[in-house]
C-alpha cells in the first residue's frame, strides 16, 4: 500500500527532483485511490491484509483466487480473473511461484486487460516478465508498476539484456523498485522467530 501511494502521487520521483534543486509541483500532480477499482489476484493471508487497509480509502476492492471461493464480505467482491481484467485500475499481485505462476504475466496474459493500468507485484519475481511489462509502459497498456520482487533477484547473476531490461524499466519514470522489503521490518523478523520457535516447542 504504501509503495501503490507513492507511486501514484510520485513521491520518489519529486523527492530526486527536489534533491536536484528542481521544485516541480504541477508537474507531479497525483492521482487518487478514491473511485478506483483495484483487483487482487491471489486472496490468502497478503491479498486479505491489502484489502483490509484498502477499505478507508472509498476504491471497490475486487477479489480473485483461482483455489479459493466463499470469501467475498462487506468491502470485498469475489469476481472471476475476466472481471478484473475488465474493470480493474489497479492490478496487485498476491500469489505463489509454482509451475502454473511461473512467468504467469507474460504478453498474453497483460494483452487480456481492456484499459491502461497499474500493477503491483510483491508476491514473488519470477511471476512477472519483465520484458512483458517493458512492452506494456511502452505500449500505455500499463500506466505505472511497483516492484518489490524482480525476475532475476541474484543482481551478480546477471546477463547484459536482463542489466538493460532493468535498466529499461527505471528509464521509464513509471516503475518503482524495491529489493523484496515490502514486508521486512524489525517487527517481522520477531514475529517470525516466534512462530518458528512455537513450531518447535510443538514438535518436543
Amino acid at each position: 500500500l504504501a509503495l501503490l501511494l507513492g507511486l501514484l502521487n510520485n513521491i520518489p520521483k519529486a523527492f530526486k527532483e527536489l534533491s536536484l534543486l528542481q521544485w516541480t509541483r504541477k508537474e507531479n500532480i497525483g492521482t487518487e485511490l478514491g473511485g478506483k477499482t483495484i483487483g487482487i489476484i491471489g486472496y490468502g493471508n497478503t491479498g486479505s491484509a491489502f484489502a483490509q487497509r484498502l477499505q478507508s480509502f472509498n476504491a471497490v476492492i475486487l477479489a480473485y483466487d483461482k483455489y479459493k471461493t466463499g470469501f467475498e464480505n462487506s468491502y470485498v467482491k469475489e469476481v472471476t480473473q475476466d472481471e478484473i481484467f475488465t474493470q480493474a485500475d489497479i492490478i496487485s499481485f498476491h500469489i505463489p511461484l509454482t509451475h502454473e505462476t511461473t512467468l504467469l504475466v507474460c504478453d498474453e496474459y497483460l494483452n487480456k486487460i481492456s484499459k491502461p493500468v497499474y500493477l503491483i507485484n510483491t508476491s514473488r519475481g519470477k511471476i512477472l516478465s519483465t520484458r512483458a511489462l517493458i512492452n506494456a509502459l511502452n505500449s500505455g497498456k500499463v500506466i505505472g508498476a511497483v516492484l518489490d520482487v524482480l525476475e532475476n533477484e541474484f543482481l551478480e547473476t546477471l546477463n547484459d539484456q536482463e542489466k538493460i531490461d532493468i535498466q529499461d524499466l527505471i528509464s521509464t519514470g513509471k516503475v518503482i523498485i524495491t529489493p523484496h522489503i515490502a514486508g521486512l521490518t524489525v517487527e517481522s523478523e520477531i514475529k517470525i522467530y516466534s512462530v518458528l520457535l512455537d513450531k518447535l516447542e510443538l514438535l518436543k
